[in-house]
């Protein structure tokens, strides 16, 4: 497979679900493969000039590869450009779950704090009708940031429209810019996004999510904790946001970069569960002495689940990487 053909495979396979991109190369690139064949007849040595010439009519004759990935699609994709499309399903796929989890243990722990006795009925009332509140506004802001972003980049939906008029489309439209790497780069820049709402949260007051009556506006974190443990929690923030540079900046998941980051992930975790478990981290106000324990299991429990959702998306990036 040449370099020119390589790269109209992967304009095609970009827009498709990652399970399919494999098969769907393959069938493609035998396509063309042997359609050259045909084309070069019985000529036994053809000249590179000529093999790339008849090459280059096969890929235009092929037409639009984001015209011929909607023919191996099972879904329209009219909601998002398909340039962006698969930053959208995996940003839904990844950041979704994480909202409802931080908004479940929010209303769980805010829930627990206002009623001495614990009513479950209370809890899975007021729990899921503000979980839905919160994905359906995750959900809207992750559909109006990548669809403006998606018109205003290059080559997104607004070009691929005018691209799709037949006769238009040629080889030197393509884009050579590695699928891989730009996914790899998406993520890594969303990673630093969530690490740096991360490490702003000792800051962020309860009134923010509407609960600051319950301290009066103050911040989640117990103001009284030792600054050494916040130093701690930041310095376990800023290995993970290096790796996230390192990826963003070299687009790519390198072994190394993968297993340092899974290992300051877990100690990162392992941290939190310390911290959680001999040090009232969260405002004295937000804990009654009676549910107390109960918070810190739920709010245990959270990070290790975060935490191995993070390990299976590095897996999934460090997989793909080596595809």
């Amino acid at each position: 497979m040449s370099a020119l053909t390589e790269i109209y495979v992967d304009n095609v396979i970009r827009h498709l679900p990652e399970d399919t991109r494999p098969d769907i190369a393959a069938e493609i690139t035998a396509t063309i493969d042997d359609m050259v064949d045909a084309r070069l007849g019985e000529d036994t040595d053809p000249t590179p000039d000529r093999t790339a010439t008849i090459e280059r009519e096969v890929l235009e004759e092929l037409g639009d590869p984001v015209m011929l990935s909607r023919e191996y699609s099972n879904s329209p994709q009219h909601l998002i450009g398909p340039n962006s499309y698969p930053l959208f399903t995996w940003a839904l796929r990844w950041v979704l779950p994480l909202v409802g989890l931080l908004a479940v243990l929010t209303n769980v722990v805010a829930t627990i704090a206002l009623s001495p006795e614990v009513q479950i009925g209370e809890i899975i009332g007021k729990t899921a009708g503000n979980t839905v509140i919160a994905l359906l506004t995750a959900f809207a802001a992750i559909t109006i940031i990548i669809g403006l972003g998606d018109r205003g980049m290059d080559g997104g939906a607004a070009d691929a429209m005018r691209k799709r008029q037949p006769g238009t489309w040629t080889v030197d439209d393509l884009d050579r810019r590695d699928s891989h790497d730009r996914q790899i780069r998406a993520e890594a820049g969303l990673g630093l996004v969530f690490i740096v709402a991360l490490a702003m949260v000792p800051f962020i007051p309860t009134s923010l999510f509407y609960v600051g009556h319950l301290n009066n506006g103050e911040t989640f974190i117990n103001p009284g904790l030792g600054f050494g443990w916040l130093l701690g929690y930041w310095a376990f923030l800023a290995p993970l946001a290096a790796v996230e540079i390192v990826k963003f900046t070299t687009a790519s998941a390198r072994p190394i970069v993968v297993l340092i980051g899974g290992i300051a992930d877990v100690a990162m975790a392992v941290f939190l569960t310390v911290a959680l478990l001999t040090q009232p981290v969260l405002h004295p106000e937000l804990t009654t002495t009676a549910n107390a324990d109960i918070q810190q299991i739920i709010t245990v429990i959270a990070v290790w689940i975060i935490t191995v959702w993070d390990q299976v998306s590095t897996w999934r990036t460090y997989r793909r990487g080596r595809s």
